[in-house]
């Protein structure tokens, strides 16, 4: 593996390699999508792509750290207000989304890979990232504003399950602006269901 030499190449090259991979992981998951099929897709050699990352394995986990990374890169530092913060993530997923044909469909088979724990090296990636947005994104948050009887866990699952939801129901026929104003209407709800009287 040889990530460095990839990280030096022009960067259409690089994104030709990254965009069909994304692509076509998110197609047709990791099992049936082949080194072969990234080179074809990507206009390169076979050869070519096990050089710069030696097995599929360590293409796919190298295509997961790129596309958080990206996502931590557009997130604004959060709010006190825990509702105004997630929106604020959605919103960066979203736009990349918008920029990256696949996108979607890469981040539903990575969402659903950690939760089988199908690929034990995406458990280490998950979290460190997890960790890594949480001090970015979640660190001025208020969690006394939610009622006593709901822990973090639960709170960060809710969310992100709404998130995920309106992307999956609502893609085909909703524009990513659109799409991230049914999350914050969702969001609405719950803050209504989540948090102390006082607070609303």
């Amino acid at each position: 593996m040889d990530a460095k030499t990839f990280e030096n190449l022009p960067e259409e090259k690089k994104q030709s390699i990254l965009s069909a991979g994304i692509s076509l992981f998110g197609q047709y998951g990791y099992e049936k999508t082949s080194i072969s099929d990234i080179a074809k897709a990507a206009g390169i050699s076979k050869a070519a792509v096990f050089h710069y990352f030696g097995t599929k394995e360590n293409l796919f986990l190298y295509l997961v750290r790129h596309t958080r990374s990206a996502a931590v890169a557009l997130f604004q530092e959060g709010t006190a207000d825990f509702f105004e913060t997630m929106t604020g993530v959605v919103h960066a997923q979203f736009q990349l989304i918008k920029k990256h044909p696949g996108m979607f469909e890469f981040m539903r088979l990575v969402s659903e890979m950690i939760k089988t724990k199908a690929l034990p090296s995406l458990m280490q990636i998950h979290d460190e990232h997890k960790t890594m947005s949480e001090d970015i994104v979640f660190v001025h948050v208020n969690w006394d504003k939610f009622r006593d009887e709901y822990d973090r866990p639960t709170i960060m699952n809710l969310t992100s399950w709404v998130a995920i939801s309106c992307m999956t129901q609502y893609r085909e026929t909703l524009s990513p602006d659109e799409l991230l104003i049914e999350a914050k209407r969702y969001f609405e709800i719950l803050k209504t269901a989540l948090y102390k009287p006082e607070y609303l």
